[in-house]
């Protein structure tokens, strides 16, 4: 239900955004490094947004009268038992819808005012919605200290923001890589029984697949910096919420299970960052040396890289799915086993993309 309802509120909500934003003209124009070749209006993230955030608000107001339908009782008995101590984690949720939303007017400020808005203040305002979810208590518990769990956290919250939002370079990535992270954490949600926030995913899914209904291959509209900061914000702090109720009993999931979830954005972000800064360019400046466009350079057509990334992102975040109640050597292994992966891809890519640049120089 939360799904579908999403769903149909993104397809419905797609086509008026991007009819606002032709019309206010918030576009992304043609350019050396982009692949469209007319203005393509950049609002498709505020349908995401408000699907999303209707659908939790209608599921809330709503919450005690479905459970109160026998039928919909008899089917999901448990469900609806952990609905009604949703409660416990009102502030938390609450914290984290706020903060998400500011993180979508901060990118909202950024498509509308582009580089009239200083770098400074949008890391202010990312900053600003981080702290609004630690103060509420959503945050790692992992070191020693609390002001490290802190600084940590919000570090998490901001980076994972910035990832979405510099992976967010071809038709349907982000949000497809999205999609499938929260597939992932719907599974291990559903399976450690916490169906408040399987609830929760499933409403984020739904408005993520509307979406892409319309962003994939060839896109006829982009989420823009306002969609790309609230679908990053919105995955970091789902998994930072999941971690915090969740009844895994492996001191090392709530660590592990983000990073493999998320592996690609990271990866991305760390990979293309490493190159602006020994190239001695500013790292908020774009370019063309994603992951996405190694593969390309290697051969791939944009749709097969796109797909390739989403099954990086599946195959990655299936890894955590053992991690709930591994040991220690099993975690280990996990692991190992998926920084093997990583490091081989990044090998394929890097090197065989150095090596094609050398041979046209000569």
């Amino acid at each position: 239900m939360a799904m579908g309802s999403a769903t149909l509120m993104s397809l419905a909500l797609v086509p008026a955004a991007r009819s606002l934003g032709a019309r206010w003209r918030v576009l992304d124009h043609p350019g050396e490094r982009k692949i469209h070749e007319a203005p393509t209006p950049r609002t498709g993230g505020w349908a995401v947004f408000l699907a999303f955030m209707l659908t939790v608000a209608l599921g809330w107001a709503l919450r005690p009268y479905l459970a109160a339908v026998p039928v919909l009782a008899d089917v999901a008995a448990g469900g609806f038992r952990m609905l009604a101590e949703a409660g416990r984690v009102a502030d938390k949720l609450a914290a984290v819808l706020t903060g998400a939303s500011l993180a979508f007017v901060v990118g909202l400020a950024d498509d509308v005012f582009g580089a009239r808005l200083r770098v400074g203040w949008k890391a202010v305002g990312q900053v600003a919605a981080a702290s609004l979810v630690v103060a509420a208590g959503v945050k790692t518990s992992f070191l020693p200290y609390e002001w490290m769990n802190v600084t940590f956290t919000i570090l998490w919250l901001v980076g994972i923001t910035n990832a979405f939002n510099l992976l967010d370079n071809m038709d349907g990535l982000a949000t497809g890589v999205a999609l499938v992270a929260s597939l992932v954490l719907l599974v291990n949600a559903w399976v450690l029984g916490e169906y408040f926030i399987s609830l929760l995913l499933l409403a984020f899914i739904g408005a993520l697949a509307g979406f892409l209904f319309f962003n994939a291959a060839p896109a006829s509209v982009f989420l823009g910096d306002c969609g790309s900061h609230f679908i990053g914000f919105t995955m970091a702090s789902l998994t930072l919420l999941e971690r915090y109720i969740s009844h895994a009993s492996s001191s090392y999931f709530p660590i592990l299970m983000p990073v493999l979830v998320l592996a690609v954005p990271i990866i991305d972000t760390a990979t293309v960052v490493i190159i602006r800064y020994r190239e001695g360019r500013p790292v908020y400046v774009g370019d063309s040396r994603h992951l996405s466009h190694q593969l390309v350079a290697l051969g791939f057509s944009r749709r097969a890289a796109v797909l390739f990334l989403w099954a990086t992102t599946f195959f990655l975040g299936m890894g955590a799915l053992s991690l709930p109640h591994a040991p220690l050597t099993q975690s280990l292994l996990v692991l190992v086993q998926s920084a093997g992966f990583v490091g081989l891809l990044l090998v394929l890519l890097f090197l065989r993309s150095a090596a094609r640049r050398s041979a046209e120089l000569r």
